[in-house]
């Protein structure tokens, strides 16, 4: 019986999605509309409702910021007994989505120190890069990596939306600054290892070994 009333179920939905002209859904949920919908379809009538404009609301930042609670209790979690106050689990595998260096620091600063990484000092580094960066991510391979996503054009750096087209940030210039990182990051802060991802390579992964 079960099987009967599913392949009714599945043979009165196909009969529906036939009888609606794709073009006349579309435009039926198309952005704007206040008035629901209907149509008829035989035997039944399919009431449309479209979201409000507000419901996708246009970012006014970028990166977008994250609930800073959760976050905090995110990283607490990964790092466990390694911080003051910690439980007893952490994840030696984890990492935040991408961050605004104010958001990233601030979670940096949670973590005061991991064998040779010093939280506090990586922090102070990661907030001078404001309106450079296009992001960062930070969390755990083993021991605490930083991850520093370097934009493509200007206006993809972080910051307030703008309107139209940056300028394009050239490869020479993308390496000077990568240098000038490797020289903070490396020579400054200890880091162990440091380089692009293999894929993405203005993506800059930072790590300390555990």
């Amino acid at each position: 019986m079960r099987q009967i009333a599913l392949q009714s179920f599945f043979v009165f939905t196909l009969r529906i999605l036939a009888a609606v002209p794709l073009a006349v859904l579309a435009a039926s949920c198309a952005w704007g509309q206040a008035q629901p919908a209907q149509i008829a379809v035989p035997g039944h009538t399919v009431e449309v409702t479209p979201l409000p404009p507000k419901a996708f609301p246009t970012p006014k930042r970028l990166p977008l910021e994250v609930d800073t609670e959760a976050a905090e209790t995110f990283v607490r979690l990964g790092f466990g007994l390694f911080l003051p106050g910690g439980k007893n689990f952490q994840s030696t595998e984890f990492l935040t989505p991408l961050l605004s260096t104010e958001q990233a620091a601030h979670l940096v600063e949670l973590v005061p120190e991991y064998r040779t990484f010093r939280g506090k000092a990586v922090a102070e580094a990661i907030r001078r890069l404001s309106g450079w960066v296009s992001g960062v991510q930070f969390g755990r391979e083993g021991a605490p990596v930083v991850y520093i996503e370097l934009p493509y054009w200007t206006d993809q750096r972080e910051g307030p939306v703008t309107v139209g087209t940056g300028a394009r940030i050239s490869d020479e210039e993308n390496a000077k600054f990568v240098e000038e990182l490797r020289a903070v990051f490396v020579g400054q802060l200890g880091a162990e290892e440091f380089g692009p991802d293999r894929i993405r390579k203005r993506l800059i992964r930072i790590w300390w070994h555990g």
